[in-house]
């Protein structure tokens, strides 16, 4: 390998080592407002649900309905396997209906 290799591997690492400690330093510091806190408190829902939605958004009648039961099972048990269950019996059944 030449110089310039070296020379790009540590910049780069050089650069990956600086954005991983200013990533550290700024969630610290933003762990520390309650107004980021709750922030990042929700944000993992809030991704989960954006996901699904753009799925859902581009998907069959067959899914709709079967994403439906299982919110509606998800609302009513609380249970993630029990919500699961329903989801997967409601689109069996619709697609062996249909």
């Amino acid at each position: 390998m030449t110089a310039d290799h070296w020379l790009l591997i540590a910049a780069l690492s050089a650069s990956t080592i600086g954005l991983r400690i200013l990533g550290y330093l700024a969630g610290s510091a933003m762990m520390e407002s309650p107004f980021w806190r709750r922030i990042l408190d929700v944000f993992p829902g809030c991704l989960v649900v954006a996901l699904i939605a753009a799925a859902l958004a581009e998907s069959s009648t067959t899914h709709l309905l079967a994403a439906v039961a299982a919110l509606a099972g998800a609302m009513l048990t609380n249970n993630i396997l029990a919500t699961m269950a329903l989801g997967m019996l409601t689109f069996v059944a619709i697609g062996a209906l249909g």
